[in-house]
């Protein structure tokens, strides 16, 4: 029996996307199947117990298979790249609520997958692409022509959208973000919408008639995208996590263990809370650090904490203040903007129960 084509592969993924209730439009079914995933990931990297390996063409339906599997594809040997799990992309491109003709903006080019999607859906002219990785920029816009598209893609600073190129219908991220830039409700009309990770969710947001405000909510599904880069190179986080390794601080028995990081509904809250600790796992030992040189180290129900703050309390404490709430999921989270406030409510209460940080 031969192996299946990628045409079938395709047809089955847009098949499994429909029956998940992910892909409810028609006609972003139609450009799901249109678009080939595997002109945008020649290759993908996948980690196991022998380390990293490189799938692409050479692998033959290994490399096909994992393309178009629902699931998200690391694309760049640093990490700087990675495609996201096509459920999570068609959520996200539905909930943009778009009729057609609209003027989209992407940040986050990445492999430019997302970017052909959108430029089959409302034609190449009406899309445009920024990423801060000219190198990522390039590839994209390789990839974009030989699948048949041409939209404009920009390499500059996401956090800035596109200011020389008028006023757009919505706007699209394809990274984490913290917050949600000024400079993106500034290019959007009255009641654009905004579909954008934030923290490890998405929010979803309209532009209101009047003002430099919006409002919405988070989708159910959970986010864990690549975070918004202002410049070219990575953030080096290598001597934060030696110094969070091997660092001496304060020690005392945690609250809570390393697991409620894992917990996908706190996790939601506790990026909302603390959004500049980032995680990582060296050794089997659960690491926690900030920019700002402060960590933490849980080892054997203990945790060490050092630098300017004390990561491991603020993050048990914004755990307590989730599990006093009722251990709500992302969908009973609201958002809105008010110019430089941004502010998060729970269900229908009146009272922020988060301000955002810019």
């Amino acid at each position: 029996m031969s192996e299946p084509t990628s045409s079938e592969y395709l047809g089955k993924m847009v098949a499994d996307l429909v029956a998940c209730g992910a892909l409810v439009d028609q006609r972003w079914q139609a450009a799901f199947m249109a678009v080939p995933r595997h002109l945008f990931v020649p290759r993908f990297y996948r980690n196991d117990q022998q380390g990293s390996t490189v799938v692409d063409e050479a692998f033959g339906d290994e490399w096909l298979a994992g393309v178009y599997s629902d699931v998200h594809l690391v694309t760049t040997e640093d990490v700087r790249s990675s495609s996201t799990a096509p459920s999570l992309m068609a959520r996200m491109l539905e909930a943009l609520e778009l009729e057609g003709g609209e003027r989209v903006l992407e940040i986050g080019t990445g492999t430019g997958y997302n970017t052909a999607l959108l430029s089959e859906r409302l034609g190449a002219d009406h899309v445009t692409s920024v990423d801060i990785d000219p190198d990522l920029v390039a590839q994209a816009k390789e990839r974009l022509n030989r699948a048949g598209y041409s939209p404009r893609v920009v390499a500059a600073d996401g956090a800035d959208g596109d200011p020389d190129a008028g006023v757009y219908d919505a706007v699209i991220a394809t990274c984490r973000l913290d917050y949600i830039p000024q400079a993106w409700l500034n290019q959007l009309r009255s009641n654009g919408a905004i579909v954008t990770p934030l923290g490890a969710g998405v929010a979803v947001l309209r532009k209101t008639s009047a003002g430099d405000g919006a409002t919405g909510r988070f989708l159910s599904a959970s986010a864990y995208f690549m975070p918004l880069r202002h410049q070219a190179a990575p953030a080096l986080a290598g001597d934060l996590i030696r110094l969070a390794l091997h660092g001496s601080g304060d020690t005392r028995p945690y609250k809570f263990g390393a697991s409620i990081h894992s917990d996908n509904e706190a996790r939601f809250w506790l990026d909302l809370t603390n959004p500049e600790v980032r995680p990582a796992t060296v050794d089997g030992v659960s690491l926690f650090f900030r920019p700002d040189g402060s960590w933490a180290r849980l080892v054997d129900d203990q945790v060490t904490q050092g630098g300017p703050s004390k990561v491991w309390d603020d993050i048990e404490a914004a755990y307590t203040t989730w599990l006093a709430a009722g251990r709500p999921s992302r969908e009973h989270y609201r958002l809105t903007v008010s110019g430089p406030q941004q502010e998060v409510f729970l269900g229908d209460s009146t009272e922020p129960v988060l301000r955002l940080k810019a």
